[in-house]
């Protein structure tokens, strides 16, 4: 697994309801690159880009850029990023869309092979919002690929099944590949429909091929368990391996700094009004995601754009994180 950061913008850190003082914070957009050993290259969102940059240039969109500093250069385009890693645009078979805001899907033009996974409740609201709705969620129709409806995969609530040991606290979701190597959480509060993603990484940082408590996917036996959890017959190798995997969740932007999950101050009425859509499922998911935390100490929860959270993943993994300096020059296939 691979994080990207295609752009980046400020903002005063008490609008989050932390205390600290002096200059706004920077922001970055972050994404992720997962490798499925089947379904080959997955994006799960893709920060700013081309189309983003240029509806930021006119109208109401600038005010946006101004208001909260957003900026993408050209070499931070998630699909240049993937180049300079050796990955074509048309190499990514699928996208699995946090929600709808433009820094999170600013980029989602540039990728015109991927299947498109997105909650069924925001692909609604994007497709039934007038203006002033659609102005007030910060949706811009514009940034959508004009095929979209024909390449949707519609996550519906109907269909959420029971999570895996590990992940109860977030109640249901969805099995993304039927194998248990990708699973999508529902992470309302932030916007209509927002999802969140859990894989598991080895040591190196590369997403596993299922599971470590089902490690029935492709390419592997099925595994009996026992009552207590521990696979029947199982090494001490087998053990180890499992050991070596780290959950991770990718929580887009149930909260946007890390201070957030262990800070139960509330946000300012005025950040609710512009960037929350619904007050109670955001302290919902903030407890769900603390319930986690608490039950899974060595997980990994990273929102998309926490930079110390960044950071420390780069740190943990190096050379795992996509950033411009890394594909200045480079171009998209």
């Amino acid at each position: 697994m691979a994080l990207g950061v295609s752009g980046h913008s400020h903002a005063d850190p008490r609008h989050l309801g932390l205390a600290a003082q002096g200059a706004p914070m920077r922001f970055p957009a972050g994404w992720a690159l997962l490798q499925h050993p089947v379904h080959g290259a997955v994006l799960f969102d893709c920060g700013y880009g081309a189309a983003a940059r240029t509806a930021m240039q006119r109208g109401l969109r600038r005010v946006y850029r101004q208001v909260i500093g957003a900026c993408c250069e050209v070499h931070e385009d998630p699909a240049r990023l993937l180049a300079a890693r050796g990955l074509r645009a048309e190499d990514i078979a699928l996208i699995v869309i946090s929600h709808f805001h433009p820094d999170h899907v600013g980029g989602l033009r540039e990728f015109g092979n991927a299947r498109l996974v997105v909650h069924g409740d925001g692909w609604r609201q994007v497709r039934r919002g007038g203006f002033l709705r659609l102005l007030h969620a910060q949706i811009w129709r514009e940034l959508l690929p004009a095929d979209i409806e024909q390449r949707l995969q519609l996550l519906e609530p109907s269909q959420a099944r029971a999570l895996p040991d590990g992940l109860e606290a977030f109640g249901a979701g969805w099995d993304l590949f039927g194998d248990g190597s990708v699973h999508v959480l529902d992470l309302p509060g932030h916007a209509l429909g927002q999802v969140g993603v859990a894989v598991c990484v080895d040591r190196a940082g590369d997403s596993s091929a299922a599971d470590p408590a089902d490690r029935s996917g492709p390419g592997s036996a099925a595994v009996q368990y026992d009552g207590a959890g521990e696979a029947a017959g199982a090494t001490e190798s087998s053990r180890a391996d499992a050991r070596a995997s780290t959950r991770v969740v990718l929580a887009a932007d149930a909260f946007w700094r890390r201070e957030q999950l262990g800070d139960a101050r509330p946000l300012p009425w005025w950040t609710r009004l512009l960037a929350v859509h619904d007050s109670a499922a955001y302290e919902d998911t903030l407890s769900r995601l603390r319930a986690f935390r608490a039950a899974c100490p060595d997980a990994w929860i990273i929102p998309a754009h926490c930079a110390d959270t960044i950071a420390a993943w780069e740190h943990r993994h190096p050379a795992s994180v996509l950033r411009g300096d890394d594909a200045r020059g480079a171009s998209p296939a």
